[in-house]
């Protein structure tokens, strides 16, 4: 100690010395292992720079013999380009045919919850003044909300969210409400069952664990409080992150000429309609009735012309004769009767163009 004591200065220079002998030695193994191991990475890249210049050979055994490999050349990059440039425009295309002409395209607008929910009592109420100034009929005691009964039927309630596409909703069932009534030749009859929706207001995200996890689907809660003229489909074009859809669905009672010519309407309306199921069965006793009422109600045909004496060859009026010339009576060989309609139709757009509701709480 009395030795350290004389020569603090020699001994703490000699133990910075050995402390950075240790710290080179260390040093110096970390540097051999990281060299090792950068050389290992260098000789990977190499192979993989190798195998990428040779190319590889796509769908091993599904293509024909002698098929060459692809390599990462310029002449591959640009054709790679190539073909990305042809599937954008590709997709392009099939988006457009699928959203139809922007130009014409039913958008929904209204983003106020408040709002929305006195456009929607307007329009219904404004659906039925037509349904009478055209002579179509409805059921009785008001049964036809034309998909918005939770709404009609309950002053005060509104879409508490999706407020702008439920605006499209209802602008898509005027167009096909007015498209139906101008399907219908003239003097035939048109008894309008419904008009549902679907109520993509009430659904609601899928949690993890469950079938269909992280897409939409219906609220538990709100699928006990469905209403009549809302409904889930079961058949419909909607694929996730591709095709988005709203499902609608046309109960009437009218005759086959009425229900093509809505058909053949609905697809050539250059509006992205698909139709994704068609039901036809016979009007219920209700309906049946309704429909003899009117048809009693309308006057009857005039009486066919009658035979003018003369104009058959080898018949000549008898002179003086007071008897009047027989009538050409006409007799009905088949009479076609209304069927009960049941039309559900999509209406297409892709996700990106789907305007999302913003502002969910009334105002």
């Amino acid at each position: 100690m009395e030795s350290f004591s004389n020569n603090k200065g020699f001994y703490l220079g000699l133990l910075v010395i050995l402390s950075v002998f240790v710290l080179g030695v260390a040093g110096s193994v970390m540097s051999f292992f990281g060299a090792d191991a950068a050389e290992d990475r260098l000789l990977q890249a190499k192979r993989d720079v190798t195998l990428l210049l040779e190319g590889h050979q796509f769908l091993p055994g599904k293509v024909a013999a002698g098929t060459e490999k692809i390599s990462l050349t310029p002449e591959s990059v640009e054709a790679a380009a190539v073909d990305l440039r042809e599937l954008e425009s590709h997709r392009a295309e099939l988006r457009k045919s699928i959203a139809g002409d922007p130009d014409s395209a039913i958008k929904g607008q209204s983003n106020n919850a408040s709002e929305l929910a006195s456009l929607i009592r307007q329009s219904v109420d404004e659906w039925k003044r037509h349904a009478q100034d055209k002579e179509v009929r409805l059921l009785p005691n008001d049964q036809c909300d034309f998909g918005f009964r939770r709404y009609i039927r309950n002053p005060g309630t509104s879409p508490r969210k999706d407020l702008v596409r439920v605006d499209q909703q209802r602008k898509v069932i005027d167009f096909v409400y007015r498209l139906l009534i101008d399907s219908r030749p003239a003097g035939a009859p048109l008894l309008l069952l419904s008009i549902d929706r679907e109520p993509v207001e009430t659904f609601v995200i899928i949690p993890e664990g469950k079938p269909g996890a992280g897409t939409l689907g219906p609220d538990p809660d709100a699928v006990r409080t469905a209403e009549a003229d809302e409904f889930t489909p079961a058949r419909t074009f909607r694929r996730k992150d591709l095709v988005d859809t709203l499902s609608f669905r046309v109960r009437f009672v009218s005759s086959t000429p009425t229900f093509r010519t809505f058909v053949n309407k609905l697809r050539n309306s250059g509006r992205p309609f698909a139709i994704t199921s068609v039901d036809v069965g016979l009007p219920s006793a209700e309906a049946a009735k309704i429909l003899a009422a009117t048809s009693s109600a309308q006057p009857s045909a005039a009486a066919g012309p009658g035979l003018t004496p003369g104009l058959i060859p080898g018949v000549l009026p008898a002179s003086g004769s007071g008897t009047a010339a027989p009538k050409d009576e006409r007799v009905t060989v088949v009479t076609e009767k209304p069927n009960d309609f049941t039309v559900q139709f999509d209406y297409l757009s892709v996700p990106e163009t789907t305007t999302s509701s913003e502002g969910d709480s009334k105002k």
